[in-house]
């Protein structure tokens, strides 16, 4: 039976935990507070911090078939995404080139990133060879982070997820519904949570496909009014009275190119989010 390690569980470790049990691998999570996570049958919780060494070697990383990093930053500045981001990949990384690998193997990594660190604002399409050149803390810890994981001695893809939304991600409905929200004239590229778990699972089960990375996004880029008036009329508020902005903003103006990830054949569950939207 192959064995699963998912470092992170919020939502997107969650659903991933669900497919691969169902695909009958042993899962394995491990979060700081077990007890305030939902329960599964099939999944063994343990309680660790990514950020604590001691914590992750206890583990026994290199035992694992698989590994799922899901990480969060500590706090929304620069310290914090070198907390959340940067600190957990450099203890994998030393952990993994002391342990002894298994007779088949190194593990798989999966690392899961964003599109934040592209920096382009002029709606230029970004694919897995567009240079990474970002322009913000937050940025420029992510791609720090991916950089350390990459060197693990491990089998390393990294996912570069657009704006993940789906059940529970309500922050743009709740400023779209309150007025709050201001359109900005940029394209907004999304993903659905189920498809970030879909194609963390599909590449589980298809190891064929080992890009270094992948860019995880849906089928068409959508320009930010016509998803803020989509919204707007799905929760019954006058679009014609949002806020707008003739400024791009500090998450600039790209469209995410998805073919790479089609092209392993992958089928999106929620292909276009105004047909799909939640």
């Amino acid at each position: 039976m192959k064995r699963a390690l998912l470092i992170g569980y919020g939502d997107i470790a969650q659903r991933t935990a669900r497919l691969l049990i169902e695909s009958g691998w042993q899962v394995t999570g491990i979060c700081r507070h077990p007890d305030q996570k939902p329960t599964m049958p099939g999944i063994q919780l343990i309680a660790a911090d990514a950020g604590n060494e001691a914590d992750l070697r206890r583990l026994g990383l290199a035992q694992f078939n698989a590994i799922v990093i899901t990480l969060t930053p500590s706090g929304y500045d620069r310290e914090g995404y070198h907390h959340g981001y940067v600190i957990p990949c450099r203890h994998i990384q030393m952990i993994l080139a002391s342990e002894p690998q298994q007779e088949s193997g190194p593990p798989r990594i999966l690392y899961i990133s964003s599109t934040g660190v592209y920096a382009e604002r002029n709606g230029e399409w970004i694919t897995e060879e567009t240079p990474t050149v970002p322009d913000t803390d937050s940025g420029e810890m992510l791609l720090q982070a991916e950089q350390v994981i990459q060197s693990a001695a491990a089998s390393v893809s990294i996912l570069r997820c657009s704006g993940i939304y789906g059940p529970g991600r309500i922050y743009l409905q709740r400023q779209i519904a309150s007025g709050e929200a201001v359109i900005n004239p940029v394209y907004n590229n999304r993903i659905h949570a189920d498809d970030v778990a879909g194609f963390i699972h599909y590449l589980l089960l298809h190891p064929e496909h080992q890009e270094p990375v992948y860019l995880v996004s849906d089928d068409e880029p959508v320009w930010q009014e016509t998803l803020y008036l989509w919204y707007a009329d799905q929760l019954g508020v006058d679009g014609s009275k949002l806020k707008r902005s003739n400024t791009v903003g500090p998450r600039g103006n790209k469209r995410i190119n998805n073919a790479l990830m089609r092209s392993t054949g992958y089928a999106l569950r929620h292909p276009n989010t105004l047909v799909n939207g939640e």
